[in-house]
């Protein structure tokens, strides 16, 4: 009731005051022109990648190593600690080793008599000459030195499995101990060995070292790659470093789909063994490559298009997809960076797009 009031009451105004508020006119349609999208430029791909895959860094082939024993020992002596940097050839533990130990003295035995059978023989060789020597003589003498070196060549063999050579004997007969040494340059990362404890032939380390050598990286791509492209290597606390490929896998890893990949640093250098980052295939200096916004992508008939302004309108420029990263997309195809392309596809051509 208090409603009819009030209207009542606005049309006796109307009435009085001798006029009315007419209806609004209907807003006429937007008019589908170039003002309902920004217009943007094509950039360069700097800093854009194609892809990014895991990547570790693998150890050098002298990056790592362990000091085992060949034959059952007993620890005697203990010369480093974990976090102790070594050189190459330096003694980190020694170690009784009796079989070696028998095998160096058996070395320098052997080593005596040949040298004493060889002056025996050169000696009856200048007797025979003479006339003065027995043919059967020097036979025996002959034998008796052919016997040394072939004892001589056996302990050798045997030092050999040690990691010992035959200038190293004599020493280990008079000490009675077998030096271990490390084969590499690095530092100790472990240490498992008491002193007088004996260990069996084959058993776990003593040492382990950990050395730095020229880096290789092994990454597991998915997608193939231009021969143009570049690439670089980056970790949690490491600076981007720029990597070059070195080698690809021929077969794809049934598993996942992959591809490993091999790449080392453009100038050599070491990087920690074991280092987890990724390594990011950089789109810079592609050919005809360059970026645009992923909405200014437009599809017709199944051919992917940006749409590019002339004049008051505008052109359907066909491009290849390279690849999209997040609201990005690098597109391949004859774009200059002073053509301008549609931002949002989508609201220039509505009708179209939902069409095609």
């Amino acid at each position: 009731m208090r409603r009819s009031v009030l209207l009542s009451s606005t049309v006796l105004l109307g009435s009085v005051l001798g006029c009315s508020t007419p209806p609004a006119p209907p807003a006429p349609p937007p008019a589908q022109s170039s003002a309902r999208t920004a217009w943007v430029h094509p950039r360069p791909p700097r800093g854009v990648p194609l892809t990014e895959a895991p990547a570790q860094v693998l150890p050098p082939p002298e990056g790592a190593a362990a000091l085992g024993l060949p034959f059952r020992g007993s620890v005697t002596r203990i010369g480093v600690r974990p976090g102790q940097k070594v050189r190459k050839g330096e003694v980190l533990v020694e170690v009784l080793m009796p079989e070696v130990v028998r095998a160096a003295g058996d070395f320098e035995a052997a080593a005596l008599r040949r040298e004493a059978y060889e002056r025996r023989t050169a000696q009856l060789k200048a007797l025979r000459e003479q006339g003065m020597a027995r043919v059967f003589e020097l036979a025996e003498a002959e034998a008796s030195l052919a016997e040394a070196r072939a004892a001589q060549l056996s302990a050798q063999a045997l030092l050999k499995v040690a990691g010992l050579e035959g200038s190293s004997a004599a020493g280990v007969a008079q000490r009675g101990t077998v030096p271990l040494r490390s084969p590499v340059d690095g530092m100790v990362t472990a240490v498992d060995a008491v002193l007088g404890e004996t260990r069996e032939a084959g058993s776990a380390p003593l040492v382990r070292i950990a050395g730095e050598g020229p880096a290789r990286l092994e990454a597991r791509l998915s997608h193939a790659l231009p021969e143009e492209a570049a690439f670089e290597f980056s970790a949690p606390g490491l600076q981007a470093v720029p990597v070059r490929l070195v080698g690809r896998a021929p077969a794809v890893d049934e598993r996942d789909g992959t591809t490993a990949a091999w790449f080392e640093p453009e100038q050599a250098r070491a990087l920690p063994a074991g280092l987890q980052g990724t390594v990011r295939v950089k789109a810079d200096g592609l050919p005809e490559v360059t970026v645009v916004p992923a909405r200014a992508l437009v599809m017709e008939g199944g051919e992917v298009a940006v749409l590019v302004r002339e004049g008051d309108g505008h052109r359907r420029q066909p491009v290849k997809v390279v690849v999209q990263s997040g609201a990005d997309a690098l597109v391949h195809g004859p774009l200059k960076e002073t053509d301008a392309v549609a931002a949002d596809a989508m609201r220039l051509l509505p009708t179209e797009v939902e069409g095609s």
